[in-house]
């Protein structure tokens, strides 16, 4: 409820109202008619009485608070104050009408029925025109509509921003747990990696020990290439058991490291150089590099068997590029006779052009001066 005080009738407060009234009546005309048809509630005080009770109330006031006219009279015009009104708003309202300045805030206030409305309060003093300040006008203005619009914005934005909060909350944790199993992921992978090298160097070691069993030369050479394939897939094991992308491998890193391992194939020979020129930061997918890695290891040996005869001397290139935006180009270059040893039908020939097709790959062969054969495929993005 709010603070409207019963039983007015008879004090002077309400005598006083009375006179007021009745003069206002008598001298009124078209100001005073206006006042009281006008659709915002107003409320007239006299501020030479104590406690600056309400003379005048226009029908619009009426309507609004819910008390008729006989009630209002007299009263203080706190008096729609209730248990839910801001204690910042009459403060500040008192503070207006101590010092007789215009004060506009927002407010709750109480209707007779014990409903609640907010209002905007505009609070103008009026003197004598000597400086006293005789009267007060109050206008309200409802906004309780407004205020409750605005209220469900505000709830609506605080149960945004919990849920929003909440979902957070709810991606960090899956975030975190997205990163646990990547950490798990790359763990294995490296686990993995590092035993498959291990069964591919043991499977080539046996190779190896049993090929040297072979009195057949042919059939020893059969052995080495099987071996040397093994190693080729070894080595990409390895790699992947060390990168920091278990799924990754650096071009650049897997042909030089595959070059120096197969440098004893040239059997220390002196006429024959093996060099590698790389671009740096070239990576390819894991599943590219093993096939890849068997490609080199053919092409770099046929080179060494059938470039250089026992007369012949020269170097084999091998060269890591990026032909153009999202392919690489594979080069291996010799300067010997350049009789390709890649012939159809052969078992070298046929695993070649098998294994670039895997890897969606392009082989172009050039014999020019020496043997050039050029193996293009798409790389992983960088």
């Amino acid at each position: 409820m709010n603070e409207f005080e019963e039983n007015r009738a008879g004090t002077p407060e309400r005598t006083v109202s009375e006179r007021h009234i009745e003069a206002v009546q008598q001298q009124g005309g078209m100001f005073v008619e206006a006042v009281r048809r006008t659709r915002m509630p107003m409320l007239v005080t006299d501020a030479t009485l104590p406690g600056n009770p309400i003379v005048f109330a226009n029908q619009a006031f009426v309507d609004l608070s819910g008390y008729s006219m006989d009630e209002l009279l007299g009263q203080d015009p706190h008096f729609m104050n209730g248990e839910g009104t801001d204690p910042e708003a009459i403060r500040r309202y008192e503070v207006a009408i101590m010092e007789g300045r215009d004060e506009t805030l927002e407010i709750l206030q109480y209707r007779k029925d014990g409903s609640p409305f907010r209002a905007m309060l505009f609070a103008s003093p009026v003197d004598d025109g000597q400086g006293t300040v005789t009267s007060h006008f109050l206008s309200y203005l409802d906004i309780t509509r407004r205020y409750a619009a605005e209220e469900d914005l505000r709830t609506l934005a605080s149960e945004l921003e919990a849920r929003v909060a909440a979902r957070t909350q709810e991606l960090e944790a899956a975030n975190i747990s997205l990163s646990a199993l990547v950490t798990e992921r790359e763990m294995l992978l490296v686990e993995v990696n590092h035993r498959a090298k291990n069964s591919l160097a043991i499977a080539a070691s046996l190779l190896a020990i049993q090929g040297r069993r072979q009195p057949d030369p042919a059939v020893r050479a059969l052995f080495e290439e099987a071996q040397d394939r093994l190693n080729a897939m070894a080595r990409v094991h390895d790699l992947l058991s060390k990168s920091e992308k278990a799924q990754r491998v650096d071009v650049s890193v897997y042909v030089a490291d595959l070059c120096e391992a197969l440098r004893p194939i040239t059997e220390n020979d002196d006429r024959i150089r093996l060099e590698a020129k790389m671009e740096g930061a070239i990576l390819v997918d894991a599943d590219t590099a093993v096939p890849l890695g068997i490609v080199l290891t053919e092409l770099i040996t046929n080179a060494v068997k059938y470039a250089f005869p026992a007369s012949r001397s020269g170097a084999i290139l091998v060269q890591a590029r990026r032909s153009q935006p999202g392919w690489i180009e594979l080069v291996v270059r010799d300067d010997g006779i350049g009789v390709s040893s890649l012939r159809e039908g052969s078992l070298g020939y046929g695993l070649v052009r098998s294994l670039i097709q895997q890897i969606r790959g392009e082989i172009d062969v050039r014999s020019d001066v020496g043997l050039t054969v050029t193996v293009s495929f798409p790389g992983a993005p960088q």
